[in-house]
Formats: structure tokens, sequence, C-alpha cells
């Protein structure tokens, strides 16, 4: 299941999600792109019908690409797919589709096709699913548990990593794909039941909600009133048209269930425990109780949800 959000039609920088399922093997590939339109404001291409394409609205699209064909070849070759591989074959076709002139704008922050990734590769083994988080920049990867709900597999590449803080700073990217500099395709895995819910999502999703729990709640809540996956990936796209500021992409495989009716039956408990727990809420013009309240439930939501996130990297200095 994918939804992808234009805040601008045919000008949006988010690439289509990805959604890969090999049934052979059983193994598969879901992505989301955000191409960082600050970065990468300058032209970069001109598409045949005349359209201007910035940077990084062809960065977010090559990153799709080469994440693709990385998935293709290790399915060819029934490889195990790992970090190092994708980051060369994402370096490598960013590289060769880089604009030869340069942008007469110059500095730290400007970069050659940027674009944020956050992917998810599962494979099965018995009686589970072995999922590997792969990332770059401050697009997520999260796996979604009935009994404790949702848990991101990813930490963000920015300078300000608490979910609660991020919501209002905005802080700078560490680290994200690009042409012209050097990046790593973080990597971090967790061995899962059978039954499994994987998701990848850009920040118009996560990033524009009161508190980190109010991306879970607009999942489960739109899940409860949906009769399948299709009408599920609707009601998801209306409802963040409702509070996005960006572009928004998701993409989401659900694994094990034999059919959407148990899918939505399992998730019923956790809905109606978290909608609980958010509502009512303080009236929003009351500013100090409204922060107060949004502190006091990321406090209560934060160990829980942090759960399998890798750990803050230390800097070189101090190891």
């Amino acid at each position: 299941m994918s939804v992808w959000l234009e805040r601008r039609p045919q000008l949006g920088e988010d690439a289509e999600p990805l959604v890969l399922h090999h049934r052979p093997s059983g193994s598969g590939l879901l992505a989301v792109f955000d191409g960082s339109g600050g970065s990468g404001s300058s032209a970069a291409w001109q598409d045949p019908r005349g359209h201007t394409r910035t940077g990084a609205w062809v960065g977010s699209r090559v990153a799709r690409l080469g994440a693709e064909r990385w998935f293709a070849q290790h399915v060819e070759q029934a490889a195990e797919p790992d970090a190092e591989s994708l980051q060369e074959q994402l370096r490598d076709l960013l590289t060769r589709v880089q604009s030869p002139t340069r942008s007469k704008v110059i500095g730290s922050m400007r970069r050659q096709l940027p674009t944020t990734m956050a992917a998810i590769s599962y494979r099965p083994q018995t009686g589970s699913h072995l999922v590997e988080a792969l990332w770059a920049g401050d697009s997520r990867g999260y796996v979604l548990r009935p009994e404790t709900g949702l848990h991101p597999l990813t930490r963000d590449h920015t300078e300000e990593t608490d979910a609660l803080v991020q919501l209002t700073q905005d802080p700078p990217m560490t680290n994200v794909l690009s042409a012209d500099r050097a990046f790593v395709v973080a990597t971090s895995g967790i061995q899962t039941r059978s039954k499994c819910v994987m998701i990848c999502a850009t920040d118009g999703f996560f990033g524009y909600v009161s508190t980190p729990a109010d991306f879970e709640l607009h999942l489960l809540t739109t899940l409860a009133g949906a009769g399948t996956m299709h009408e599920w990936a609707q009601a998801l796209a209306a409802r963040v048209a409702t509070y996005t500021g960006d572009d928004a992409s998701l993409a989401l495989v659900a694994v094990g269930y034999p059919g959407f009716d148990e899918l939505r039956a399992t998730f019923t408990g956790r809905t109606h425990q978290i909608l609980a727990w958010l509502t009512p809420r303080p009236d929003p013009d009351d500013q100090e109780r409204m922060r107060q309240w949004r502190e006091q439930r990321w406090a209560e939501y934060r160990t829980e949800y942090e759960k399998f996130m890798p750990p803050i990297p230390v800097p070189e200095e101090e190891q």
C-alpha cells in the first residue's frame, strides 16, 4: 500500500513511494524519498514538456530508481541485501546523473540532487521476519505492533533527535543522499513475528502533528474505518491533507495476515487505547496547558516508542 500527496501538483519533491515484493522468496522492499528542497532548489533538468525540475525533485527520483535496481539485483543473485551495496548503487547513480554545470550559489548548505531515503528490507525466516531499516536523512521507517503501537527503526540524521522537540524546531540534517557530498546509508535491524506491519514515511506525515503519538493515531483510526487496503490508503491521504504543510508519502506492507479484516481486528484494542489516551485535549489557544499536555504525553509514550531505535551516535572525539 502507498500514499503520495503533492502540496503543489506536478511540483512535489517526494518521489512516489516504492513497494516491491518478490513472491518466490517472500522478501520485499518498501521505501520513501523526500527531495531536500532547500539545499536542492536549483534547477537541474527540464522535462520533455518544458517543466523545469529542481535538484531535489531529480534526486528523489534517481534514488528511488537506484533502490529499485538494488533490490532487483539482489533478488536475481539470491543474495542478502546490505547497506554497503545500496550506498554504492546510490552514489554511482546520483553521480552519473548530476548536472555538469555548477550552481553559482556556493555554500555549505548547497547540494547536488539531495534527498532523504527511508527503506525497509524484509525477508522471511522460520516463524518470523528479518526486518532491516536503511536510511539517510529524516524520513523514517517503523514497525507497527498491536500490543505496543508504533516503533521507529531509524534515528533521524539531524542535530536534534528528540521527536517532540523536532516538531517545533525543524533541525538541519547532518546526512543526506547527494551527488556531490559523501553520505552514509545507515542500517538497523530487528527480528519480528511472522505477522508484521512495516511503514516508511516522509516528514509530511509525522512532522506536522501535535505529538509523536498522533501519527500512530492517524494510522489506526483510518485503519479502523476502512474495509480494504485501498480504502485505508484513501483515508490516510484525506487525513494527512488536513494537517500537513509539505509533500507526504508513505509505503506500508502488512505480511502474515490472511486478509484485511484480520489485520483491522488485530489492531482494534490498540486503536481504542490510543484514542482514549489522546482525547480529550486542552484548548489549543491555551498554550501553556497545551505545552504541558504534549510534554506529559510524550514522556509516557517515549520509552516504548523508542524501543527499537538505534542509539545516538557517539562523536568521534568522545570515543
